[in-house]
């Protein structure tokens, strides 16, 4: 069974910046990356869903700037907030 949450919950820009500052592993560099990757995305907002197809994009990337480990905490991070 899956675990059930509001499908209309979306993060936008500012809440994502703010928890990309809370993630100490990352370095400048890497955050501003991320953030130009989801730049579109978060205009209108990500659902759970959305982001978890962006971030898998991320993870799946070998020539992306930022290593597995980053892109979990992220992710963690991401989905605690829109629960």
């Amino acid at each position: 069974m899956g675990i059930l949450f509001d499908t209309n919950k979306k993060i936008y820009r500012r809440d994502f910046e703010k928890f990309l500052r809370d993630i100490p592993e990352l370095s400048d560099t890497e955050r501003s990356y991320i953030e130009g990757v989801f730049q579109d995305s978060l205009k209108d907002g990500l659902t759970e869903y959305e982001l978890k197809k962006e971030i898998e994009r991320l993870r799946n990337n070998p020539n992306d700037e930022i290593d597995s480990f980053e892109i979990g905490k992220i992710k963690e991070k991401l989905i605690e907030a829109l629960k």
